[in-house]
């Protein structure tokens, strides 16, 4: 933050923290103590650390500056962007931690090293969470280029000794992909052709036997209830998606959805402020994409 501090000119730094990540927030603090001790912070520039309630909207970085400025955590309407008019209408320079975290090492050790990191043509390195249905959850820094399953057996494979059946590579925003594609070497560019993206880095892994209709509906529904609101595709648009859902699975459905979601996805992806509205409605459109068969059997028991 140092370094990007001074190719920009800041005079002061935050990082964002959760508030449900209280060791990694005193972590930070005593290392910004620290360098306060050692003058590094402190004279041109300084660190403070912003604690939240949080919320996945604030992912977006305008919902963050919103929060950052004591209001409601909501994204603001581009251009301008952050860059040009940011926090208290300055310029501002946002990016993820562990972006910045990797400048000292590139400076350190040049371009070809940073390259070098990564396997089967790709460069560097990344850091991925992995959760759902594997042995060993938690964040593996990997080499670019190492494969979805080559990180599930990391993680101690598919629990219970269960076979793949599928998985979110770039967590709740991303699209789901069948086990067939587990190959797929974790790269921005190749999981985009694979169907997918990278995105958040958080790859969710499901395991056979799983309704794939269910899990989609719970993702969806979580997208609905981290809506802040503020545009209606994604309010109204979430919120009748998850109602239709639910009512399939309640077996009161009528099957409407299917000729429903194609408009109502297209129309979330084009019109949503943020990418939250744009993308809310992947996981359903992905699992109907793959296991088309399973919504089927849902609606053969609805009700008469």
């Amino acid at each position: 933050m140092c370094l990007a501090a001074f190719v920009v000119g800041a005079r002061q730094g935050w990082v964002y923290v959760r508030n449900e990540y209280e060791p990694e927030r005193q972590a930070m603090q005593r290392a910004i103590a620290d360098a306060r001790k050692r003058g590094v912070l402190g004279h041109e520039f300084d660190i403070e650390v912003f604690v939240s309630p949080g919320g996945y909207i604030l992912g977006e970085e305008t919902a963050l500056l919103e929060a950052l400025e004591d209001r409601r955590g909501e994204p603001r309407n581009k251009p301008p962007y952050p860059g040009q008019k940011g926090l208290w209408g300055q310029p501002t320079l946002i990016n993820n931690v562990e972006t910045l975290a990797m400048v000292p090492a590139l400076l350190k050790r040049g371009a070809d090293w940073w390259k070098a990191q990564g396997i089967r043509g790709h460069s560097g390195l990344k850091f991925i969470g992995v959760s759902g249905h594997v042995e060993n959850p938690g964040v593996f820094e990997i080499r670019m280029g190492t494969t979805v399953a080559e990180l599930i057996e990391m993680a101690g494979g598919v629990r219970d000794g269960k076979r793949l059946k599928a998985f979110l590579p770039g967590g709740a925003s991303s699209n789901f992909l069948p086990a067939e594609k587990a190959a797929v070497e974790i790269d921005f560019k190749t999981i985009a052709e694979a169907g997918s993206m990278l995105g958040a880095a958080a790859l969710v892994v499901v395991a056979e036997g799983t309704d794939m209709v269910e899990t989609a509906t719970n993702v969806v529904r979580f997208f609905r209830n981290e809506s802040c609101g503020k545009c209606v595709p994604c309010r109204v648009g979430t919120e009748k998606v998850v109602s239709m859902l639910e009512d399939i699975l309640a077996r009161r459905g009528d099957g409407a959805l299917l000729d429903l979601l194609p408009d109502l996805e297209q129309t979330l992806a084009e019109t949503s402020i943020c990418g939250l509205g744009q993308v809310a409605l992947n996981p359903i459109a992905s699992a109907l994409r793959y296991w088309g068969e399973e919504m089927n059997a849902h609606l053969a028991k609805q009700s008469s």
